[in-house]
C-alpha cells in the first residue's frame, strides 16, 4: 500500500512538473507571438511610411511603379494631372510658395477620393489619380471641383492666386494599368496644349 502511494505520489509530482513546463513554454510562445505581431506591425507602418510623398500625403512614385506591376486588370478610369506654369510661379514667389501648392493639391485630391481609389505624385507638380469603377461624369465633375478650388487659392503672406491645371483620363476595362497610364497622360499634354492656345482665359478643361 505504501509503495502505490510513493508511486502515486511520484506520478502526481511529475505530472504537475510536466504540466508547469508545458504553461511556462505556453506563456513564452505567446509573448513570443505578441513580440512577433508587432514587429510585423512596425514593419508595414514603416513600408506604408516609405510609400508616402512626404509634402502632398499622397503615394508617391515608387509605390506608383509597384502598383503597376502588380496589379491585374480592373476596371477603372486613369487620371493624369498637371498643374499649369507651376515652374513660372516657383521662380516668382520661390520654393516655399510651391511647397505650399504642392501641398495644398495633395490635400484637396485626398479628400475627393474614395478608399478604393488611389492617388499618387507622380513627380514634380504631376499627379495620377485612379477611380475604381466610377462613373465618367462623376470623375469629371469631382476634378472639375479641384480646379475650381485651385482657382480660389489662398497662398499665405500673398493672398489668393489662382492655380490651374489641365488633365487625361483613359478607360481601362480589360488593359493594363500602364497602357492606360501612357493615353491618360498623352491626353493631358494635348489638353495642356489646346489650354494654352485658349490664353489664359480659355474655358475649363475637360481633357
Amino acid at each position: 500500500m505504501t509503495t502505490l502511494v510513493v508511486s502515486a505520489v511520484i506520478g502526481v509530482v511529475l505530472l504537475c512538473g510536466a504540466a508547469g513546463f508545458f504553461l511556462r513554454r505556453s506563456v513564452r510562445q505567446k509573448e513570443e507571438l505578441r513580440r512577433l505581431a508587432g514587429e510585423l506591425a512596425r514593419l508595414r507602418e514603416q513600408a506604408g511610411r516609405l510609400d508616402v510623398d512626404l509634402l502632398t500625403g499622397l503615394r508617391n512614385r515608387s509605390a506608383l511603379d509597384r502598383w503597376l506591376e502588380e496589379q491585374p486588370l480592373c476596371d477603372g478610369l486613369m487620371v493624369v494631372c498637371d498643374l499649369d506654369d507651376f515652374r513660372a510661379l516657383n521662380e516668382s514667389f520661390g520654393h516655399l510658395v510651391g511647397d505650399e501648392v504642392l501641398r495644398g493639391v495633395g490635400q484637396l485630391i485626398r479628400s475627393s477620393i474614395r478608399p478604393d481609389d488611389r492617388a499618387f505624385r507622380w513627380g514634380g507638380d504631376e499627379f495620377v489619380i485612379f477611380f475604381r469603377n466610377l462613373d465618367r461624369g462623376v470623375a469629371e465633375a469631382r476634378l472639375g471641383e479641384i480646379e475650381e478650388r485651385l482657382g480660389r487659392f489662398q497662398i499665405r503672406h500673398h493672398g489668393p492666386m489662382a492655380v490651374r491645371f489641365s488633365w487625361g483620363l483613359a478607360a481601362t476595362p480589360g488593359r493594363p494599368l500602364a497602357e492606360c497610364l501612357e493615353e491618360a497622360d498623352r491626353l493631358m499634354f494635348e489638353a495642356k496644349r489646346r489650354r494654352r492656345g485658349q490664353g489664359a482665359n480659355g474655358a475649363l478643361n475637360r481633357g
